[in-house]
Formats: C-alpha cells, sequence, structure tokens
C-alpha cells in the first residue's frame, strides 16, 4: 500500500480500562510493526476524536464504550469502530470532510488481498475477512 494511517493510541494506558484483554489483543505488537516496516506510515494524533467525530460531516458526538452505532443529524448511521476507521483514514490522507474517499480498492487484485490476509491472518487477535 502507498499510505497506511493508524491513531497514535497509548496502548499501555488501556490496561487500566481492560486489564489483561489489551496484553493479549496483540495490538501494541501490530501497531510497533506498521511504525517500523512501512515506508510511509501515517500517524493519526493520539487525541484526535476518530471515536466521536462524524465522518459525513465532521460532527463530533459525546458516545460512551457501550455505544456501539454512530448515528448524526446528517443521516449517516454506522458502527462506531468502522467509523472511526473511516475518519482515521480520512485524517490519514490529510482531506477534509467535502472530499471524497474511495472505500473500494479497485486497483488490488486478488493475490495482494490473499498475501495481505495470509500475513495479518497469521495472527490468532486479527480476524481477516474480505470478498474476491
Amino acid at each position: 500500500y502507498e499510505r497506511v494511517a493508524f491513531q497514535d493510541d497509548c496502548v499501555k494506558g488501556w490496561t487500566a480500562l481492560f486489564g489483561k484483554q489489551v496484553h493479549s489483543s496483540g495490538i501494541g505488537g501490530l501497531k510497533s510493526r506498521l511504525r517500523h516496516s512501512l515506508e510511509t506510515p501515517v500517524v493519526v494524533e493520539r487525541f484526535e476524536p476518530t471515536t466521536q467525530e462524524c465522518f459525513a460531516c465532521g460532527k463530533r458526538h459525546e458516545l460512551s464504550l457501550s455505544d456501539k452505532v454512530i448515528e448524526c443529524d446528517c443521516g449517516w448511521i454506522c458502527d462506531r469502530d468502522l467509523n472511526a476507521a473511516l475518519v482515521t483514514l480520512r485524517k490519514g490522507l490529510g482531506l477534509g470532510h467535502d472530499q471524497a474517499v474511495g472505500l473500494d480498492r479497485p486497483e488490488l487484485k486478488p493475490p495482494e488481498r490473499e498475501a495481505a490476509a495470509r500475513i495479518l491472518g497469521s495472527s490468532p487477535c486479527i480476524r481477516v475477512s474480505f470478498l474476491l
């Protein structure tokens, strides 16, 4: 990939909230591997409210950890984590809310998707699914 965007969360800080679940998740190792193995990692600031920001219009919503869906006045309804990933992508690419983000990657060929699934799927902590 030309760029991979991820948020620079303090994984150690999550331990206070989630305990040992964080240690067994492997997220810290994944973040470290992304940061050190990519030619062009794009790190989004730690304190960006990606889970609370509407991907479609940018309005900020107060969500608790128990809120699994973001529903905005603009009509955007989305899974909270997917919305956060889309916001992270937009911020990582440096795009504003008036600029489109392509959600499909037609330039990726099936062998590239299979390779990514093979690499990421080797971790028991990551679930990979894709359609050819």
